[in-house]
């Protein structure tokens, strides 16, 4: 049984016993006494002293016991060094302290004796263990080819702390920190004073004075940025919380909503909700919602903790959100994959009908303003209603218009094809999509008028449908094309047809030939085509027609 008693070392406190207080008080009398003629004793026996509090701290944390013996205190001094070395003959190269086993760290400082402005290339050059001058050249080369040099610098500056002690030099050095090491920089400051007075003698006094005013300026430019940008990072920090705060708001109000309308039948008719199976939009949703509002949560908590120096999130915490989130995504991740092979195979149908001649052989192709609608009705059996609408809200961002084709027909009457394609997890599921579609055409004597979207029946879903109209014209028929519909519809050699400045309901007079269709060019196109071909030198007559 031995007594112990408490101590404090560079403000930790230490059980430590009787013998083992005095061998460590003899241990610091030594030192004292050995670096008591330098004029900056106090600041070396300090930052010895904080060496050996943390070397002692190392020894109870790794063994887990409270109280300290005279074995850990040898072993400290051993690894540290001790004064009486110093006298031993410099051929020997004796190494002051056995730590041969301990792992050097170097640190990330600024190296303020090396210096050009803020010793921030230097402090990379130790840490890297490459030579300042190659870093001081990345930041001239990144200045002159990316022009953002500045700023990191500046950056670098303000983040990386300032080696002020000699630890924190022989930290930001990787050199072992003990008796033999605190001596070397002794020695090396010795020298830069030397090489200082030679910098402030002569000519070259005046530019180190320069060069001197343009470090303080700077210096002080950047404390003036690290003290005021703490306020303002602070203030620029709470309007992020404020605004991620109603962004989960916001994120919460959507998903009830949503919910809420899961089951609607109008949602059917929403792109891209459509595309989702009724069973699993819920899921979808709470897991989009997830995957928005997790990181949020995270970054809330990120900058309470850096801004603001609070609390650390527990890790049980940080576990729990990143489960949640990771699931989320896979869940998600999932649910879509299971919809997407509902795209896998495609199928299509046609229809074929034989339109209405006329006595002229001249039709009109209009685009209806309204649309037709089926409507089912039940009564006594279940009946079709087609309904003429003027606009609807199953419009709503879906792509469903229909592609129209002309074609030269081979016999006397005109023929109108609808091919509808759908796509499915399988043939027949594709070709169910595909009976689905509904699109409706008007024939009124001469003129045809052709609904400018097609519909789904019921709450069918969005499975990549598309309606592709041909129609086939006999030969030497005409076809009277409404302008708002040749804009929407038809090849780019139709704009040759097209008077810009005419009325809009103008009728774009179209022929059907052997070779295809004909147009008349407008008076504008054929004189730009004179011109063209007047400037350079070619000998050819402009026509007057567009065959397509």
């Amino acid at each position: 049984m031995n007594k112990t008693i408490i101590i404090n070392i560079s403000g930790v406190i230490f059980h430590i016993e009787e013998d083992a207080y005095e061998f460590l008080r003899s241990y610091m009398n030594d030192i004292k006494g050995h670096f008591g003629g330098y004029k900056d004793h106090l600041e070396i026996v300090t930052d010895i002293e904080n060496r050996i509090a943390e070397m002692l701290s190392e020894l109870l944390l790794n063994e887990s016991k409270q109280v300290i013996v005279i074995a850990d205190v040898a072993n400290v001094t051993q690894r540290m060094g001790k004064p009486a070395d110093f006298d031993m003959p410099e051929e020997e190269d004796y190494d002051l302290g056995n730590d041969k086993s301990a792992t050097v760290l170097k640190k990330l400082y600024r190296d303020t004796e090396d210096k050009v402005i803020g010793g921030v290339c230097s402090g990379i050059g130790h840490y890297f263990g490459i030579q300042p001058k190659w870093t001081r050249i990345g930041f001239l080369l990144m200045l002159f080819f990316f022009g953002f040099s500045v700023l990191a610098y500046l950056l670098l500056w303000m983040i990386i702390p300032k080696a002020k002690t000699r630890t924190d030099k022989m930290e930001m050095k990787g050199e072992k920190i003990n008796l033999q090491a605190f001596q070397k920089n002794i020695e090396k400051e010795l020298k830069g004073i030397g090489s200082t007075l030679k910098k402030s003698s002569g000519i070259s006094a005046f530019f180190y004075k320069i060069g001197a005013f343009i470090q303080n300026f700077i210096e002080g430019f950047v404390n003036f940025l690290g003290n005021t940008g703490k306020m303002i990072f602070k203030f620029l920090g709470l309007c992020l919380m404020i605004f991620i705060g109603f962004l989960l708001i916001a994120a919460f109000v959507f998903l009830m909503v949503f919910l809420g309308y899961a089951g609607n039948t109008d949602i059917a008719t929403i792109f891209p909700l459509n595309i989702i199976n009724q069973e699993i939009r819920p899921v979808l949703f709470i897991c989009a919602f997830l995957i928005i509002v997790v990181p949020l949560i995270a970054l809330l908590f990120l900058i309470l903790r850096i801004i603001f120096k609070s609390k650390t999130i527990p890790n049980s915490l940080n576990l729990s959100l990143a489960i949640v989130w990771i699931g989320a995504i896979a869940i998600g991740a999932f649910f879509i994959a299971k919809i997407a092979t509902e795209f896998k195979e495609e199928a299509s149908y046609t229809e074929t009908t034989t339109l209405n001649t006329t006595s002229s052989d001249s039709y009109i192709l209009r685009l209806g303003d309204e649309r037709t609608l089926r409507e089912e009705q039940s009564g006594k059996g279940l009946n079709t209603k087609l309904i003429r609408i003027s606009g609807s809200d199953r419009d709503f961002d879906t792509p469903n218009e229909f592609d129209l084709e002309l074609k030269v027909s081979d016999g006397d009457t005109p023929i109108l094809s609808k091919t509808y394609i759908a796509r499915g997890s399988n043939f027949n599921d594709a070709i169910n999509n595909a009976h689905q579609i509904d699109y409706y055409y008007q024939q009124k004597d001469s003129v045809l008028t052709f609904d400018h979207r097609f519909d789904l029946r019921g709450l069918s879903l969005w499975r990549s449908q598309q309606v592709k109209i041909k129609l086939q014209i006999p030969v030497n028929s005409t076809l009277l094309i409404e302008k708002r519909m040749a804009d929407r519809l038809f090849w780019h050699q139709l704009n040759k047809c097209i008077d810009r400045e005419a009325n809009p309901e103008t009728l774009i007079r179209v022929k059907a030939t052997k070779n295809g269709f004909v147009c008349n060019k407008t008076p504008e196109v054929i004189e730009k085509e004179k011109e063209y071909n007047a400037e350079r030198n070619i000998d050819e007559e402009v026509s007057d027609t567009v065959l397509f």
